[in-house]
């Protein structure tokens, strides 16, 4: 403290530095929040409205550290501007310096990894070249790989700021990947079929997979599971090695959705009763509009145990569930109203009991009850 007296009393200024100091530190205050509120928004609202993709996404990639490295600056100039003796100066120059470097190699490194939106766009405009759809479960896996490779490279020269040995670091963390890698077998097979599905595209986000684990919806697909969120609201998530071991059903790549049941009537219903009702059936379901063309089947099928059996099938043009659900519940409806018009009845599962003549009883009664 004396040092700084003696200096400050042999520096008639001093003030007048400390007032710029203190005055740069709040401008660069003053302009960070006005980047941060007003500048980046609106910065992030043009660059929506261009044509530019890549720099919409970098724009909006660095519009969240942008106003955090304009403090840090100004902190940094401010701190430079103090009135302290040289000694002191210099001594903690090569501190600030490598402080300035650390928080710019992290700022610039937050920057990158929210622009990771640009490796898709890298990837669609060589989609000619290879043989990559980039749709939303791509772009999703090469973000998280780019951030990954991004913080990676950041911690990296971080450490070799810190001082620390980067190249003996890299050797030692390589030695170390290959001792991990091997016991960590099950992780490496998560990996590679993570890979495998996003280059095979089995099925992408939002799809509706049907497995022998679980059935619902494809939320996340990630370097070791697959997230599936199920009918009731649970979440499941699934090694990607044992997707890739087992049969998927996708059901939102399919087209048509299968409608097909069984129709019993009783036995007393006359043959051209049965013959009236399979034609209305037939035009029925073929007039619908959401029943695909040429895929109506109305046959009588068998003789079932109670009644006779008259197989209907169609394929209904709605593939999810919920719409399926909506046009069954029509057509059965409309079935129903049909069976009501010509007095056709359903059947049910009814047995007969025969009662027969015992002898030695006092009166013998044969009867017939129908259960």
């Amino acid at each position: 403290m004396e040092a700084l007296r003696a200096y400050l009393a042999g520096t008639p200024g001093w003030p007048l530095r400390l007032a710029l100091c203190a005055a740069l530190f709040l401008a660069a205050y003053l302009c960070s929040r006005l980047v941060r509120a007003r500048l980046a928004p609106w910065a992030v609202k043009r660059a929506e409205r261009g044509r530019g993709r890549v720099l919409r996404v970098l724009v909006r990639g660095f519009s969240r550290p942008a106003p955090v490295m304009l403090w840090v600056l100004g902190l940094y100039g401010a701190l430079c501007l103090l009135p302290v003796p040289p000694a002191w100066a210099a001594a903690c120059a090569p501190w600030l310096n490598k402080l300035l470097r650390i928080a710019l190699i992290t700022l610039f490194a937050w920057g990158l990894a929210g622009s990771s939106d640009i490796a898709p766009l890298m990837v669609q405009n060589m989609e000619g070249k290879l043989d990559v759809e980039v749709d939303r479960t791509v772009a999703a896996f090469v973000n998280k790989i780019l951030q990954v490779i991004v913080v990676c490279f950041a911690l990296v020269m971080v450490l070799g700021e810190l001082g620390f040995n980067v190249n003996g670091l890299i050797t030692g963390m390589g030695l170390a990947g290959l001792t991990v890698s091997l016991a960590a077998k099950d992780s490496a097979e998560n990996f590679f079929a993570g890979l495998v599905i996003i280059l095979e595209k089995p099925f992408s986000l939002g799809d509706w997979i049907i497995t022998s684990v679980a059935e619902g919806a494809v939320e996340d697909i990630s370097f070791r599971s697959t997230k599936v969120r199920t009918l009731d609201g649970s979440l499941v998530i699934l090694p990607n090695s044992l997707l890739c071991a087992e049969a998927i059903t996708n059901g939102t790549q399919r087209a048509t959705r299968l409608f097909r049941f069984t129709l019993g009537v009783t036995y007393d219903t006359p043959k051209e009763r049965i013959e009236t009702l399979m034609a209305r059936l037939r035009v029925l379901l073929a007039d619908d509009a959401h029943v695909a063309d040429g895929s109506v089947l109305v046959r009588l099928s068998g003789f079932g145990a109670s009644g006779i059996d008259i197989l209907v099938s169609c394929s209904l043009l709605a593939p999810a569930w919920a719409d399926a659900m909506v046009v069954q519940d029509r057509l059965n409806l409309a079935i129903l109203d049909l069976m009501r018009e010509l007095g056709v009845e359903f059947a049910f599962p009814s047995q007969s009991v025969y009662l027969e003549k015992l002898p030695g009883t006092p009166c013998g009664q044969e009867a017939a009850a129908g259960k």
